[in-house]
């Protein structure tokens, strides 16, 4: 197996942070990568080891470290059937961290996740795995149609 770096691998990456930055408007990258981590973990803790490892083939090499975490801390598995429950972990956790700069509202985290999962379905078709619960991917198609219109 060739551990050479895809370029295409490489740009798509670079687009989608563009695109996220565009979107949201962050003045740190570091930030923007912390954003994209914890909502590529939290949605990792939501999956079983089969299905994680199904979403690990099909990123580049850079997201799938964003989505492994840290594997020195173990975190417990998370039951998410809908968005609202991954958004609301997601903003607890931020509220609770020391450094809670990434999300001023619930609001602000439900446009950032919807955002960072549909891209990520976007460039590298995640959705398209049949990983998530189908309550979770439903309502991130219908907020994907609500946006377009």
């Amino acid at each position: 197996m060739s551990t050479a770096i895809s370029p295409y691998n490489e740009e798509q990456s670079v687009k989608f942070f563009n695109e996220i930055n565009r979107h949201l408007g962050m003045r740190s990258r570091d930030k923007l990568v912390m954003l994209v981590r914890v909502v590529l973990s939290n949605v990792r803790r939501s999956l079983s080891e089969d299905q994680a490892a199904l979403v690990i083939k099909r990123l580049p090499r850079l997201f799938r470290k964003l989505f492994k975490g840290d594997n020195q801390c173990r975190e417990a598995q998370l039951s998410i059937k809908h968005l609202d429950e991954l958004v609301d972990t997601i903003y607890r956790e931020d509220r609770k961290s020391h450094h809670h700069a990434l999300f001023t509202s619930e609001i602000d985290t439900l446009n950032a996740v919807i955002l960072v999962l549909n891209k990520l379905d976007r460039f590298f078709g995640i959705l398209q795995l049949n990983v998530f619960r189908y309550p979770l991917t439903q309502e991130l198609r219908q907020a994907a149609i609500e946006e377009a219109v």
